[in-house]
């Protein structure tokens, strides 16, 4: 009966250390699959610390931009409002609508576009003329050049002389 209890224990210890080398292998796989995803953890790690390394340099780098782009719009604005008070203002160079000067009324400025290729001249020509309204103004330059189709008369607008 010893003989039996002997080899009844040789044998849970056989098969007890056969199950502890396989719990064994098992649990070494299971350690070097843990620190293969902790390795690959570390990795991730570092890519998100890159990351945002590069988030913070191109979010500088937006700010930046936006602050160019905010001076870029109010220059085109300075340069939109000068060429709207550019176009405004009443050309230098006029042709005189009277050859006897008049004292009798204000001083108007009126565009005529030449539109006909027959017209003696090509673009817009500027008139500086005498009259008491922006009527009268008108109807003198349509006096003048009678052919709605051949010319484009612009509005009259008030000149005022600068000394």
């Amino acid at each position: 009966m010893n003989m039996l209890w002997l080899l009844a224990s040789l044998l849970t210890l056989g098969f007890g250390s056969l199950g502890e080398r396989q719990l064994r292998t098992r649990a070494d796989r299971q350690n070097a699959k843990l620190r293969a995803l902790s390795e690959r953890l570390d990795v991730y790690d570092n890519y998100n610390k890159l990351a945002a390394v590069r988030r913070a340099e191109i979010e500088e780098t937006l700010t930046a931009l936006g602050h160019d782009i905010a001076n870029a719009q109010a220059d085109v604005n300075d340069l939109q409002n000068a060429l709207v008070a550019a176009e405004s203002q009443a050309p230098m160079e006029f042709h005189c609508f009277d050859r006897v000067a008049r004292a009798d009324g204000q001083l108007w400025y009126v565009a005529v576009e030449a539109l006909d290729d027959k017209a003696p001249w090509t673009g817009v020509k500027h008139y500086a003329l005498v009259a008491e309204t922006a009527d009268e103004a008108r109807r003198r330059i349509q006096e003048r050049h009678p052919s709605p189709s051949g010319f484009a008369i612009g509005q009259p607008v008030p000149l005022p002389l600068a000394g």
